[in-house]
C-alpha cells in the first residue's frame, strides 16, 4: 500500500523532489511543455522496510512504523522499481536508510547555505546525454543487427573496434555513476572478446556475432530501463 498523501508529500519535500539514489539524483517534478496548466511528476515515496510479509526488506521485528516518514525514501520511478526487484535482495535496508540520511543532509545543507541543487541535476543530465550518445552510435552500426550472411569479417572487426574506442572515450566524461560505467564496461568487454575471437578464427562469424548481439542487447535494455535512454530502429531487434 502506498503512503498516504500527506506523508508522501513530506517525504518528497525533505528530498526536494530529487531522487535520493546517490547514483541518480534526477529531478522528479517539472512543467508540461505544451500546457501551462499541467505538470509532470515521476517521483515516488518508496518504503524502505516493506509493509507485509513477502515485501522487499520486510522486518517483522522492526520498531519503525512502516507507514511513517521515517520509513519513506523519495525516488524516481525507475529507482523505486530497481530497489524492489527480487524482493529487495540487492538493496539492504541499511543502505537505503543511509541514502535517505545522506540525501536529506545534503538538501538541508544546500538550503541553509543558499546553494543550488543544480549540480546534482546537471551531473545526472550530463551522464544521461552520454548514455544516449552511446545508444545512438551503436544503433547506427549494422554489425549489431544486419543479416550475418552479408557481414565481412574484416569490416566486422573494424566496426567493433571503433565502437569499443568510442565508448572508451565517452566513459571518461561520466561523473560519479558506477552503474552507467559498469554498463559501458560490459559492452566494451563483449566487443573486445568478440573482436579477439574473430581475429584468431573468423570461420565462426555467425556464432560470434550472435553472442555479441545478445550481450550488447542486454546492456542496451539496461540503458533503456535504468538510465531512461530512447532506443528505436533496427537495433531494437537485439533487445531481449
Amino acid at each position: 500500500m502506498a503512503f498516504d498523501k500527506k506523508t508522501a508529500q513530506i517525504i518528497a519535500y525533505r528530498a526536494a523532489y530529487i531522487c535520493s539514489n546517490p547514483e541518480c539524483n534526477t529531478l522528479t517534478i517539472g512543467p508540461a511543455i505544451t500546457d501551462p496548466q499541467l505538470k509532470n511528476k515521476k517521483g515516488e515515496a518508496a518504503h524502505i522496510l516493506g509493509e507485509k510479509a513477502g515485501a522487499a526488506r520486510h522486518d517483522p521485528n522492526s520498531s519503525i512504523n512502516v507507514a511513517s516518514v521515517e520509513n519513506g525514501l523519495w525516488l524516481c520511478a525507475n529507482c523505486h522499481t530497481l530497489i524492489d526487484k527480487n524482493k529487495g535482495a540487492d538493496y539492504s535496508s541499511d543502505d537505503l536508510f543511509g541514502w535517505k540520511k545522506d540525501h536529506e543532509e545534503t538538501i538541508s545543507m544546500l538550503l541553509r547555505t543558499h546553494k543550488s541543487p543544480l549540480p546534482l541535476i546537471s551531473r545526472q543530465s550530463t551522464n544521461r546525454k552520454i548514455a544516449q550518445d552511446i545508444v545512438d552510435y551503436i544503433s547506427n552500426q549494422g554489425v549489431y543487427f544486419q543479416c550475418h550472411s552479408i557481414e565481412n569479417p574484416d569490416y566486422v572487426i573494424k566496426s567493433i573496434d571503433e565502437v569499443r574506442k568510442r565508448i572508451q572515450r565517452e566513459v571518461r566524461a561520466i561523473d560519479s555513476d558506477k552503474g552507467l560505467k559498469d554498463i559501458c564496461r560490459y559492452i566494451q568487454d563483449a566487443n573486445r572478446e568478440c573482436m579477439n575471437e574473430l581475429s584468431r578464427d573468423n570461420s565462426l562469424l555467425p556464432d560470434y556475432l550472435t553472442i555479441l548481439r545478445k550481450r550488447v542487447g542486454i546492456q542496451l535494455k539496461r540503458l533503456r530501463d535504468e538510465i531512461g535512454c530512447h532506443i528505436s530502429g533496427q537495433i531494437t531487434s537485439i533487445i531481449p
